[in-house]
């Protein structure tokens, strides 16, 4: 694996060579989806709740159900992606929650694995590679000359659309919606801002990337402007902390957002300097000293220097760790991951820059950026970060490595790697709370127009079958072994069907969709009980997705108070993993969460290779 045949197209293939060709989404059909999802809540309700439930989902499909799924399908017939910004806007954009910690995706920068030092001596050069090898992908990408994905040797095609929000790119507040704002052009669409800004200690610099003939600048060259910026932090007094507020509520920072840009033109200029910059590094003063530790503080950290709406973000610890943030209306974590990859297979590829060449190259010109504030902005600042401090750490991250095996010996069960971890999963929630989770799992739909996901509700009824048994003191180690087989491969099943477009989650969220935007009272099945106790709503307990075969993972928070948020990827022999979960929780601890995970992965090895054995006799 290497970054040129991972990432490098050629000359004759754009980027989004594939995005105008792709199918639209599926509509499913309206008794299809009802369908699915009775038979997703099975596992949740008691035979009266069934039949109450069973009960308002007649009379929604003959109701105001088909007059909400004939609009969808007028929808449909206008879009190739009728989903289309509801996504965006309902699941997103009118929460008014800040960004940090509870929105925003992150992924640390394990260097260890590409020999790059973590030390806070080469802190700096670390840096300039790190924001050199962005630039890269970014001129790749402002080129049209990453990739287009594919997969099944170029048989199944997907969207590269979401890249253009990777870059130049922020989630811009209002007082009631928020909405995206998108600066990045490719060459043929036009010029695109070439910019970077920098931030640290309450202070906001910016430089061009770019020389004058559009060439990106060298490692050597960004070095020597790192250099002037930090030594301006060292020896100079903190500024005034403008980025606090973007961590207040969105309804709040929306008001002072307009108050900033009321107070004066430059503050204007600014703002869209800030806003509209290709690449957003944060230097945060801080000196985690593993990835757990960087994982924690990069949600957490310097709040006066990070730009909380920006769609992606470098966080730089001063001993040099690393986390790559994102905003997650922006894009997901495919995305990410694909980034991150890209960044290690280029530390690892590249040589070490010669940095005896910053001696000679050409200073680059470096500006703060000033705003003008009041003093009921000024107090706005000291108030967000007053709060900020008060409520303290909340979001509890830790991260783990489980190397007793990989997807190696799950496939040598005839087991698919993700299944596995999903039912794993769901058996340590069991067996820590002696309850079944409506569980969460992402569902990839980018080969589709404009395509981004799909819920998998991962509790099936295989699963839940699988999971009584293991409850079951008479339950024999074959009879288990067996129904976690059978909870693996119902599991993969149901994930080919919602990755077809046969899912439930979306179709309902568009439903609701119709129903609010053509001023018509929510249907009695979103108020129904079980509709929220199995998941619907954004009420699943274990909020989870895999973020592939690399050694990347990252995290956002958890849906609700008392629920884990799991993210893993698999390698031939370890399984990485950030699990989540609220201080404040009462039933909820993720560290234990994450020792009878691994746990039951030792289990149940031992049962499917005792079972083996037996079965050899």
């Amino acid at each position: 694996m290497d970054r040129a045949s991972l990432f490098i197209g050629d000359n004759h293939e754009s980027t989004f060579s594939f995005d105008e060709t792709l199918p639209p989404l599926p509509l499913p059909e309206l008794r299809d989806t009802l369908q699915r999802y009775y038979a997703g809540l099975r596992p949740f309700g008691t035979d009266e709740e069934l039949a109450e439930t069973r009960r308002i989902i007649a009379e929604f499909e003959t109701g105001i159900g088909a007059k909400l799924q004939e609009k969808l399908k007028e929808r449909a017939a206008r879009m190739k992606n009728w989903l289309g910004s509801w996504w965006e806007d309902y699941a997103y954009h009118t929460m008014r929650l800040p960004l940090l910690p509870y929105q925003i995706m992150s992924m640390p920068c394990q260097l260890c694995h590409v020999g790059v030092p973590e030390r806070p001596d080469y802190m700096l050069k670390s840096l300039a590679r790190q924001i050199y090898h962005s630039l890269e992908f970014w001129d790749l990408v402002r080129n049209e000359n990453i990739r287009p994905l594919s997969s099944n040797g170029g048989r199944v095609k997907y969207s590269s659309a979401l890249y253009k929000q990777f870059y130049s790119t922020s989630r811009v507040p209002g007082e009631e919606q928020d909405h995206i704002e998108k600066h990045f052009l490719t060459k043929t669409e036009g010029r695109t801002p070439t910019h970077l800004t920098i931030t640290g200690k309450g202070r906001q610099f910016t430089f061009n990337c770019v020389h004058e003939d559009d060439s990106i600048l060298t490692a050597p060259e960004i070095l020597v402007a790192l250099q002037r910026i930090r030594s301006m932090l060292d020896y100079e007094p903190e500024g005034d902390g403008v980025p606090a507020l973007t961590h207040d509520n969105r309804t709040s920072w929306a008001k002072n957002r307009k108050h900033l840009l009321n107070l004066s033109e430059a503050n204007k200029q600014k703002l869209k300097l800030v806003e509209s910059s290709c690449i957003d590094v944060c230097f945060d003063e801080h000196q985690p000293q593993n990835t757990e530790e960087s994982s924690q503080l990069c949600i957490y950290g310097d709040y006066h220097s990070r730009w909380g709406d920006r769609s992606s973000c470098i966080i730089a610890f001063k001993n040099g760790h690393y986390v790559f943030t994102g905003e997650h209306s922006c894009y997901d974590g495919t995305v990410s991951a694909s980034f991150a990859t890209f960044m290690q297979l280029s530390f690892l590829e590249v040589p070490e820059p010669n940095w005896n060449e910053a001696n000679g190259t050409k200073v680059v010109e470096v500006q703060e950026l000033k705003f003008d504030l009041d003093d009921t902005l000024k107090s706005e600042i000291k108030r967000v970060l007053h709060e900020i401090d008060e409520r303290g750490i909340d979001v509890i991250v830790t991260f783990e490595v489980f190397d007793d095996y990989g997807k190696d010996f799950m496939k040598t069960q005839k087991l698919h790697p993700d299944s596995f971890v999903q039912v794993l999963m769901q058996w340590a929630y069991y067996q820590m709370h002696q309850e079944i989770a409506p569980t969460y799992e992402t569902a990839l739909m980018r080969h589709f127009y404009n395509g981004r996901t799909e819920t998998l509700r991962s509790c099936t009824n295989a699963v839940y079958e699988f999971l009584l048994a293991s409850g079951n003191k008479n339950t024999t180690d074959e009879q288990l072994v067996k129904a976690f087989r059978a909870a693996v491969v119902d599991h993969r099943h149901q994930m080919d069907e919602a990755r077809k477009g046969h899912g439930i989650d979306r179709h309902l969220f568009g439903l609701w969709c119709a129903a609010y935007e053509n001023n018509l009272d929510i249907p009695a099945l979103y108020d129904d009980p079980l509709y929220a106790k199995a998941g619907g709503g954004g009420n699943f307990v274990l909020s989870s997705s895999t973020l592939g075969f690399t050694p990347n993972v990252g995290f956002v928070a958890p849906m609700t108070l008392d629920g884990y948020g799991v993210f893993y990827s698999i390698t031939s022999d370890a399984v990485y993993m950030n699990s989540t979960a609220y201080r404040d929780s009462i039933k909820s601890s993720a560290r234990k969460f994450n020792i009878i995970f691994m746990e039951s992965f030792r289990r149940i090895r031992r049962l499917l290779e005792q079972q083996q054995s037996d079965s050899k006799l």
